[in-house]
């Protein structure tokens, strides 16, 4: 699995509208300053983490939530379940 697009949150970058209609620049190279910081990004980095599935508490319930809300985030859940069970790295 390529995971060079894959944002904190399992969410493919280069499939997602938001990011190809630049409406979003994606979380890896973002310059977030602490009141815009998306959740999965803050808790990833305050874990040293490079992904949500390589958290202990996979899924938090906000995330859980999350991957609840569309077919593009259960897939981003399905990538991150690969991500814990396969030990996957970016």
């Amino acid at each position: 699995m390529d995971m060079g697009s894959i944002a904190f949150c399992g969410v493919d970058c280069s499939v997602c509208p938001d990011y190809t209609d630049a409406r979003c620049p994606g979380c890896r190279r973002s310059d977030w300053t602490g009141g815009d910081i998306c959740h999965p990004v803050a808790c990833c980095r305050d874990k040293c983490i490079s992904y949500c599935g390589e958290c202990a508490v996979f899924p938090c319930a906000e995330m859980a939530a999350f991957y609840d809300e569309s077919e593009s985030h259960k897939a981003a859940y399905e990538r991150m379940c690969l991500v814990r069970d396969q030990g996957v790295s970016g």
